[in-house]
């Protein structure tokens, strides 16, 4: 799995390229969690371009969402595709998510 880095002011705005699948969930871990060490003060997860999760995906999205690094807050998400928004809905784990529909929605929303 490809994640690109856009740093955005005070933000970092990951965007993977890929399916979020249990053998590329260590990469996005390791590359989330620099990211949240990293100078910024937020984090936004772009999920455009991941087509579809597995259980290992789903079980790292909730693990992202649900710690708190080092009084950094936890990852936001934005731009579900519908697969991985119906999956996320169908399995309860959307609700434990700070998730937007858009990345500039994200932005405005971490910029307050």
């Amino acid at each position: 799995m490809k994640i690109q880095t856009q740093p955005q002011g005070n933000l970092t705005v990951l965007v993977p390229h890929g399916p979020l699948i249990a053998e590329d969930a260590p990469d996005f871990q390791r590359t989330v969690e620099e990211a949240v060490h990293s100078e910024a003060k937020r984090v936004i997860v772009d999920l455009t371009d991941v087509p579809y999760l597995d259980s290992g995906g789903i079980e790292l999205l909730l693990e992202l969402g649900d710690v708190k690094v080092a009084e950094r807050l936890r990852p936001t998400f934005a731009a579900l595709t519908e697969t991985c928004l119906e999956t996320l809905e169908l399995t309860n784990v959307l609700p434990r998510l700070e998730v937007f529909d858009t990345v500039e929605n994200a932005l405005r929303s971490c910029q307050k």
